[in-house]
């Protein structure tokens, strides 16, 4: 297991108005030296990524899984026109240290290695350096602190299928734009959820109670011996023993209290 994530920073003196335009989330944050997070949606209101937004000395740093990034680009990029904005690339590396005494706000500290601390996320300490942090988490281990602490991962394949209140709105502190009344009520319905189990089978990510669709499995982790999986799961199946499509693995999903 690989952490496929890139980080893009974007700069140009248009970047911060043109990203507070584009993305949904607390972008404000960003002039108060704190971190947040974000998602770009399509023309339906569905998410197409969920980002990392952190401050950054000549711009400002997306975080996001690399198999997200070039339907994203495809997206915002044609929305640019004629403003002085660009995304580019980076080289940074982005991982998670174990938590000793990180505090709860959102904010950036840099270490004499360079190493740049992301406080604000329960169980661990992400970091953003130029270079691999030897002492940092094992994939599965990060994923697994991060489902923990009720952060959703979208990659290209669950993609354009989920309302940004699915993913544990919580997380995001601004109203979003779209209400089409419809949308707004199917995502009281379906939230962001996690189940345990000893050992997780990787495979379809649909879930079914009795052949009955239920949900959409996002991502998994695992760490001491325990794997979690993070889904989207219909509320009224909550609770209930749910199977992938090959019915070979039984998961009982908790919904994530909004943060």
């Amino acid at each position: 297991m690989i952490d496929d994530s890139l980080i893009l920073k974007v700069h140009g003196i248009s970047a911060g108005s043109f990203l507070q335009e584009q993305l949904n989330g607390d972008l404000d944050a960003l002039a108060q030296g704190h971190w947040t997070y974000a998602t770009c949606c399509n023309e339906e209101g569905k998410v197409l990524a969920f980002l990392w937004v952190f401050p950054w000395a000549d711009g400002i740093l997306l975080r996001l899984p690399r198999s997200t990034v070039p339907t994203f680009l495809a997206h915002i990029e044609r929305r640019i026109d004629n403003r002085d904005v660009h995304f580019t690339a980076t080289a940074l590396h982005f991982g998670a240290l174990v938590n000793d005494s990180s505090g709860a706000d959102p904010v950036l500290y840099t270490t004499e290695a360079n190493i740049t601390l992301v406080s604000g996320v329960p169980g661990v300490i992400p970091c953003i350096s130029e270079y691999p942090v030897a002492e940092v988490l094992s994939t599965e281990a990060w994923y697994a602190a991060r489902i923990r602490a009720g952060i959703p991962e979208i990659y290209a394949d669950t993609a354009n299928r989920f309302l940004p209140q699915m993913l544990n709105s919580g997380l995001m502190h601004r109203h979003y734009s779209h209400g089409d009344h419809h949308l707004s009520k199917c995502a009281q319905h379906r939230h962001l959820a996690y189940a345990i189990v000893s050992t997780y089978k990787t495979g379809c990510r649909a879930l079914y109670h009795k052949h009955s669709p239920a949900g959409t499995i996002l991502d998994y982790g695992r760490d001491d011996h325990t794997s979690i999986v993070q889904a989207v799961v219909e509320d009224r199946f909550i609770g209930k023993k749910l199977t992938t499509r090959d019915c070979d693995q039984t998961l009982i999903f908790q919904r994530v209290a909004a943060n």
